[in-house]
Parts: structure tokens; C-alpha cells; sequence
């Protein structure tokens, strides 16, 4: 992924025109003429409103009690009083809007909240907090959500082959904890010789299950698990690719020897939401295999006469044969 090097000429002219009037979203039509590149209206305005020659700019909201201050690096300091839970005051994105940042165009860099309790005559005892918080403008070389979908999706063409069945039996392929990140594809390669092997005997259904922590970050910049737990870092690009190449070969040799292809999806405690765009990938290279999707933490499904019940294993172990019996009776 290509990204724009913003430089002093650039910096300098995008000022120069937010002086004469233009907003961000003429100036990046301006810009473009200039130079042919399309820049974020996120970024002009983070340069048009930080000026080398201020030090300081402060804004007071006295009515909110909230003061503003504008730092000379770029980044801001916004301090207020609020009503907040202690779950919310551990949630970025609330602490964030609630100081009146959008999420999607700020990161905080440091953060302090204070709590003390106040009598309320309507409301009795409520918990307020003393929020203080720096945030600096997401530089447009992050990747966003959507431009993790588009890096799973890149130079997707759908892959159709003829199907033919091979045999009247059924072939069940469980892939719990693959961690592609910490695993590398020649990690794999002896298992998926040997999948192949076995695959390559023909069969009536086969069904892939992908059973959880597929990635071993959610993140792609960062390597920390779903709930934030720091983990060892690790190459996430890579890890896409490894696994795009793995499944490649394993959807590709399944729906060669089979009638009927099954990919099951199942969330992980460490890349669930990476997972789920991941089968989105699939569902897009692959229409001819029957993908199910999903975001939950079990399921359960009939292959002819056989039940067969999923579950990535972190939660609520001891538990499983109830809840399945509950959940998913029909099964």
C-alpha cells in the first residue's frame, strides 16, 4: 500500500490556501490539480490548524468546565468534568466522544481520569469523573478497517472448477489455532502435503472448519489479542499472506475432489474479528464452496446424519454439553 510523504512545500501550500479561505475539501480538489494525488481531508486540517509560530492555543468552555489546549507538536489536551461508569472510563472510543473526538480520526496518547462521588438531587449518589486526555490526528499511513478488507480482498478473481463427486463419504478438516503470525506457512507445509494426500482420495462433502485464533494478533499494527493483551510482535502482512496461501491450496484441491465444499467459521479469543474478514475473502475468491460466517462462540451442524458441534474452547469449557443441548438442540 502506497501512502504520500507530506513535506515542508506541501505543508507550507495547503496553509497557504486555508488562509485564503478554502476548506479542507477544496483545497485536497486544489491540491490534486497540483500535484495528482488525492490527500485526506483528515490530514489538511490537522495541518492547516496547527501554525509553527503558535505555541499554545488554549479554548475555555466554561459552561462544560472544559478547557482545550492546542500544542505546538500537533496533538491536543482536553480536559473536562463528566458522568461516566468505570467500564466506560476504560473505553478509548466513550472517552474519546466524550470529550468530543471522533475515534475515527484521533488516537489518544495519554490519558488520566479521577473519580470522586457527588449527591445529585434527582439522581442521589452518581460517580463523576476528572477527564484529562492528549490526542494526536491519525496519520494517514494507519490502516482502517476498510483497509484491512481491502488487503484481504486485493486482486481477488473468482476461482470456479468442476466438480465431480469421488465417493459417497464425507471428509471433516478441523483447523483450530493456526496463529499465522507466530506460524509461518513452511510451519504447515508437512501438515498440508499430508491434508492433501488425503483430500486428493475424493469425497462426497468435505467441510473445513476454521476453528479460531487463525491470526495470532486482532491487530494489524500492534500485537495484542482481542480483549488488548500484549503479545510477542509479529509480521501481521506476512501472516495475511501465509494465510491466503494456505487456504488457497486447501479450498483449491477440496473443491476439486468433491460435490459439495463447507467452510465453517468459528471466533477466536485472539483474531476473531480479523477471522471474520478473512472468510469474507473466501467468500469472494471461492462461490462455488458454501461459507458460513459468523461472530459467535459456538455452533453446531448436521453432516447427513451426523452432528457436529463447534466451539474455539476458551469459553465456558466445562459447560460446552449443556449449552450446545440448549442452543442448538435440532442438531
Amino acid at each position: 500500500m502506497k501512502y504520500f510523504k507530506w513535506r515542508d512545500k506541501h505543508i507550507e501550500r495547503v496553509q497557504e490556501l486555508s488562509w485564503q479561505g478554502q476548506t479542507a475539501k477544496e483545497i485536497a480538489d486544489t491540491m490534486f490539480k497540483e500535484i495528482g494525488v488525492n490527500l485526506s481531508q483528515r490530514s489538511i486540517r490537522h495541518y492547516t490548524s496547527s501554525k509553527e509560530n503558535i505555541e499554545q492555543v488554549v479554548v475555555n468552555d466554561k459552561r462544560r468546565g472544559t478547557e482545550i489546549v492546542i500544542n505546538k507538536d500537533g496533538s491536543t489536551t482536553s480536559s473536562t468534568t463528566m458522568q461516566m461508569t468505570e467500564e466506560q472510563a476504560k473505553d478509548p472510543e466513550f472517552v474519546l466522544r466524550a470529550h468530543g473526538f471522533n475515534p475515527d480520526d484521533w488516537d489518544i496518547v495519554s490519558a488520566r481520569n479521577n473519580f470522586w462521588q457527588q449527591n445529585s438531587q434527582e439522581n442521589g449518589l452518581i460517580d463523576l469523573y476528572q477527564s484529562k486526555i492528549t490526542v494526536k490526528p491519525k496519520s494517514d499511513d494507519e490502516l482502517t478497517p476498510q483497509d484491512i478488507a481491502n488487503l484481504f480482498k486485493a486482486d481477488i478473481k473468482p476461482y470456479t472448477v468442476n466438480q465431480v463427486a469421488r465417493d459417497t463419504h464425507n471428509l471433516v478438516v478441523p483447523l483450530p489455532d493456526l496463529h499465522f503470525g507466530i506460524t509461518t506457512l513452511e510451519d504447515v507445509k508437512g501438515h498440508l502435503d499430508r491434508l492433501l494426500e488425503l483430500i486428493n482420495n475424493g469425497y462426497k462433502t468435505i467441510v473445513i472448519e476454521q476453528l479460531g485464533d487463525l491470526f495470532h494478533s486482532s491487530q494489524m499494527w500492534s500485537s495484542q489479542t482481542l480483549k488488548g493483551t500484549l503479545l510477542d510482535e509479529v509480521n501481521m502482512v506476512q501472516a495475511v499472506e501465509d494465510a491466503k496461501q494456505f487456504f488457497d491450496v486447501l479450498v483449491t484441491a477440496s473443491l476439486k475432489n468433491s460435490t459439495t465444499v463447507h467452510i465453517k467459521q468459528m471466533a477466536g479469543n485472539h483474531s476473531a474479528n480479523l477471522e471474520y474478514m478473512f472468510m469474507e475473502y473466501l467468500k469472494a475468491k471461492y462461490p462455488q464452496a458454501v461459507i458460513k460466517n459468523n461472530i459467535k462462540f459456538r455452533d453446531a451442524y448436521l453432516l447427513d446424519n451426523v452432528g457436529i458441534m463447534l466451539a474455539h474452547g476458551d469459553l465456558a469449557p466445562k459447560n460446552l454439553p449443556m449449552l450446545m443441548a440448549n442452543e442448538f438442540g435440532g442438531v
